[in-house]
């Protein structure tokens, strides 16, 4: 289990590249502008012994600070050293965006869901997927940011976007490929199509593409509090591997 936990952790933070990155002895220090936690924070999935933890979370505070932001420390299965999450705790570091990792084998989610919405598949984000996917999330103010991520993405990024019966773009996200698994990001459906089965629509078009692609498993990331997204999820085979964290002042 712990092999599993440590694959798909680092999977994670390989399908988010930043633009600016920095080791510091095992840790990874990520900057992206814009709203990702995911892009703006450390991940600690390794730690070396050339530093002590204080001096280690004292050096990514000074590099953040360097670029006027905080520093947030990505917390999960595999962190380490095994003493972080206490440290965070006494410095005052508080828990945000306690997150789940769910995978589901392609053929299950297929046979989960069906299409209810006419969909599409891209190699290139068409202007109806970013009108979505864009406009209508947390980047609609950073738009260069998120593209700039697209671009690190290249041939590994799919996108997905659904139409309601007069063709209008109702819901959007995104594929992206690390070797045998598909992962699923920026999930978004409209509000006006809310209920008519636009995400279900969507992870069937996904898992039908994974299958094609010989795909062994699909997996996703969903905040723990988002309730309505993960009864969905489970309902379509998704299952709960480990949850994860940030910690930030």
């Amino acid at each position: 289990m712990k092999k599993l936990l440590r694959e798909l952790e680092e999977m994670v933070v390989d399908a988010w590249p930043a633009p600016e990155s920095e080791e510091l002895d095992g840790w990874l220090l990520r900057r992206s502008g814009g709203p990702s936690r995911r892009g703006n924070s450390v991940a600690t999935l390794s730690a070396g012994d050339e530093l002590t933890l204080e001096q280690r979370i004292a050096k990514a505070e000074t590099w953040y600070g360097l670029h006027a932001q905080a520093a947030v420390f990505q917390v999960g299965p595999c962190a380490a050293p095994k003493e972080l999450e206490q440290a965070l705790i006494a410095a005052g570091y508080r828990k945000q965006a306690e997150t789940a990792l769910a995978t589901a084998a392609p053929a299950q989610v297929a046979a989960s869901t069906q299409r209810f919405l006419a969909t599409r598949v891209d190699e290139k984000p068409s202007e109806a997927w970013l009108q979505i996917a864009v406009g209508q999330s947390r980047f609609a103010g950073t738009e260069t940011v998120f593209r700039g991520f697209l671009q690190r993405l290249g041939s590994r990024a799919r996108f997905f976007t659904a139409y309601d019966e007069q063709g209008v773009p109702a819901a959007a996200c995104m594929g992206i490929a690390s070797e045998d698994r598909l992962g699923i990001y920026a999930m978004i459906t409209l509000p006006t199509a809310r209920g008519k089965g636009a995400a279900r629509s969507l992870l069937h078009t996904l898992a039908e593409g994974a299958l094609r692609e010989q795909m062994r498993e699909l997996y996703l990331l969903v905040e723990c509090e988002n309730l309505v997204a993960r009864s969905l999820y489970a309902r379509c085979g998704f299952q709960d591997v480990y949850k994860y964290h940030y910690r930030a002042l």
